[in-house]
Formats: C-alpha cells, sequence, structure tokens
C-alpha cells in the first residue's frame, strides 16, 4: 500500500518531465491514467531496443494505465472532462497555447472539477517574453546557466551535464509541487494550479550558486574544470580508477599529507592554509596527481576512509550496475515484468516504512482505454461507437 492509494491523476504530459513527475506519483500509489493519442506517445520508440525495449519509456510511465483519445474530437474531450470530474489531479506539460486550442486549460478542467489541482509543466514559466515556446533539456540547461558555470568562467565554449538533469530536475520540482497543493487540498478542500517549468528546476538546483552571485557579484566555484576548484574539493586518477575527495574541514589536511607520504606539504607555505591552497591549486594538484598514480584505487579509498575524509570512486554505469550499496538499499531492483520479462530498473525514490510503495509494469498502448472507460458509465455500445469513430484505439 502506498501513501498515494486512492489518488487519480489524468496525465496528459510527454516528454520527461512531466511524464517522470507521475511516475513518481505512481511508484506511491497514485491511479495515474495517461492519456495518449492513437499513435501512442512519442517516447514509446525513444531508444527502442531490438527486443521492444524502451528504456526512457519504461522509466518515465510505470505504473501507469494507458487510454487512448482523440483529444481534437469532442467525444475524446468529453472522455477528459468526465474523468477529470473523477480525479483529483491534472498534469499537461505542452506547449502553452495548445492546451487552450484544445479546451484542456486550467479555466476549462476546473468547470468539471473545482477542487483539480491543474499541474502544468513548460519550459520557460507562465509569463514572459519566452512563455510561450518550447524548449528541451539541453535549451533549459543553457537558459539556466548550468552550462556556462559548469564550464568555469575562462572556457572557451560551454560544457552541459550529459544526462538530461533539467528534465529530472522539473519533474521533482513538479512532483513537489502536486503533492503541497494535495495537502493544502487536504486541509482547506481548494483546489489551484500549480505552475513550474524546466527553467525554474535549474534555477533552484543552482540555488546557493546564484544566490552567491546575486548577491557578491561574483562566481562560487562551480566549474567541472580540476584546476578552478579546490585542490581539495575534486577528483583524482589512482592506477587504475579515478575518484573524488571532499574536504572542507581544514583539520583534514594533516591526514592528507600522511596518506600520501609527504608531511612536509602540512607547512609548506604554498599549502598550508585554505587560501594559500585554492591560489596555488594547479600546482598542488599536480604533485597529489603524482602521488595518487601510484597506488589502485582502493588503497586511497580505504586509507581515506580511515581517516573519515569524504571519498568515492567516480563510477561507471557498468559499475553503478554491480554495486553492492545500491542493491543493499534497493536503488536497482530486479523486476518481472509481464511483457519483457525479468529487468533491472532504478527502485523507488524514497522509502517509506509504513507506505513503502511500489514499482509496476509500463502499460501497452490503450491497455486500459475499456477499464477506464466502463468505470467513467460508458456502456459497450457507446464504447463501441467511440471505436468507430476512431476517438480511441
Amino acid at each position: 500500500m502506498g501513501p498515494l492509494d486512492g489518488v487519480r491523476v489524468v496525465d496528459l504530459s510527454i516528454g520527461q518531465m512531466g511524464p517522470a513527475a507521475t511516475a513518481l506519483l505512481a511508484d506511491m500509489g497514485a491511479e495515474v491514467v495517461k492519456i495518449e493519442s492513437r499513435r501512442g506517445d512519442p517516447g514509446r520508440g525513444l531508444e527502442l531496443q531490438p527486443s521492444g525495449i524502451s528504456a526512457f519509456f519504461l522509466t518515465h510511465n510505470r505504473g501507469k494505465k494507458s487510454v487512448t483519445l482523440n483529444l481534437r474530437h469532442p467525444e475524446g474531450k468529453e472522455v477528459v472532462y468526465r474523468l477529470t470530474a473523477r480525479s483529483d489531479v491534472f498534469v499537461q506539460s505542452w506547449t502553452p497555447g495548445v492546451v487552450e486550442r484544445l479546451g484542456l486549460d486550467y479555466a476549462a478542467i476546473r468547470q468539471h472539477n473545482p477542487a483539480i489541482i491543474y499541474a502544468s509543466a513548460t519550459a520557460f514559466g507562465p509569463r514572459g517574453p519566452r512563455a510561450r515556446l518550447p524548449a528541451m533539456d539541453i535549451v533549459a540547461q543553457g537558459a539556466g546557466g548550468l552550462m556556462a558555470a559548469n564550464a568555469g568562467p575562462d572556457a572557451d565554449q560551454p560544457l552541459p551535464v550529459g544526462p538530461t538533469i533539467a528534465d529530472q530536475t522539473g519533474a521533482f520540482v513538479l512532483t513537489c509541487g502536486i503533492l503541497l497543493a494535495l495537502f493544502h487540498r487536504q486541509r482547506t478542500g481548494q483546489g489551484q494550479k500549480v505552475d513550474t517549468s524546466l527553467l525554474s528546476g535549474m534555477v533552484t538546483l543552482q540555488g546557493w550558486h546564484i544566490a552567491h552571485y546575486l548577491l557578491t557579484g561574483k562566481m562560487a566555484w562551480t566549474s567541472s574544470q580540476r584546476t578552478q576548484r579546490s585542490p581539495l574539493f575534486t577528483y583524482y586518477r589512482a592506477q587504475d580508477g579515478w575518484f573524488t575527495i571532499a574536504i572542507i574541514d581544514p583539520r583534514q589536511w594533516p591526514a592528507l599529507c600522511r596518506i600520501v607520504g609527504l608531511p612536509e606539504l602540512e607547512e609548506d607555505p604554498r599549502f598550508a592554509e585554505t587560501a594559500a591552497r585554492n591560489e596555488t591549486a594547479a600546482e598542488l594538484i599536480a604533485i597529489l596527481d603524482e602521488r595518487f598514480a601510484r597506488k589502485p584505487r582502493a588503497h586511497w579509498l580505504r586509507l581515506l576512509e580511515t581517516e573519515e575524509i569524504p571519498c568515492g570512486a567516480v563510477q561507471s554505469y557498468q559499475e553503478l550496475a554491480e554495486d553492492e550499496q545500491l542493491r543493499a538499499n534497493d536503488y536497482i531492483i530486479e523486476f518481472d515484468d509481464p511483457h519483457l520479462g525479468r529487468l533491472r530498473l532504478p527502485g523507488l525514490a524514497v522509502q517509506l516504512s509504513e507506505s513503502p510503495g511500489q514499482i509496476r509494469p509500463a502499460p501497452e498502448l490503450g491497455q486500459h482505454t475499456e477499464e477506464v472507460l466502463e468505470s467513467l458509465g460508458y456502456s459497450w455500445e457507446e464504447i463501441g461507437r467511440l471505436r468507430e469513430s476512431r476517438t480511441i484505439l
């Protein structure tokens, strides 16, 4: 039993931000009804493997029900209205203007359910000169300052983060907004609109770095370039792989000097104080590079952990998939899919002791159309007519 059992979500979102948010709700027990066109969500074909698996679609649509509808058909919109009247949350991520043309904007939807939580996920937010423009993850990374910050102030070109971090951050923010609105409604009975965007997620993700600039006019160190970071808060290459260290307590500096076999560095005026180390970062990094390259990564991690210095291996996805720490906490799980067989997937984002939720399979296209229509009071004759008119698949 999940904490959102009994909550019904109408999901008209596409892409990643909206579907990832509603997948999190489904993991926690919500009944998420995914509305798809007769062709299906474009995500079904993204990175499709010969086995028929799309990791993109499976990850972002697990645990949902699929209903196919032609939303340009009046009877298709009527299905949405009837579904909305019996639902708690409505989620859409279309470019602004589309839902208004379809008659599925907040004003239209709340006429059928004044207590609805209407969640809108856009690219740049609901107002401003770019409000009606589309975007994808890399566009949001650029517009939100992340690519410039990641590259550093002296870089000759911006540097994006590889995984779709803007979409996923946006999904977390959207989920948070929906849950806050549900909590507010539980106390007051009042529905409301929830607005967030890819751009909002990027600003939220970099919160204190952006605040530092707004307060001081200067960039806090954010660059991925090693020489532009603190030499004690960066990454090094051992004999057989990379690892990270993260020293912010100056009292751990002597321990690091002992670990690398260079105790004389502790009192060296070039490195003795934090400010001096940051000024001579390239020089100190070069010294530590040479030392760390002499021994395997496990050797250094063992010594660092003994001194309680925060550290860890830089792991590939291949290493991540076999990491005992992830398996011990069910961050990666094995899952039996009725259509695809035994799979390994990322586990639940949050683990609750009394209402843990569960991973459920992603739906086939239109798999639940008849089931949902029946629950709304449609007769078999009416369902047949909807199929004949190509309103449903």
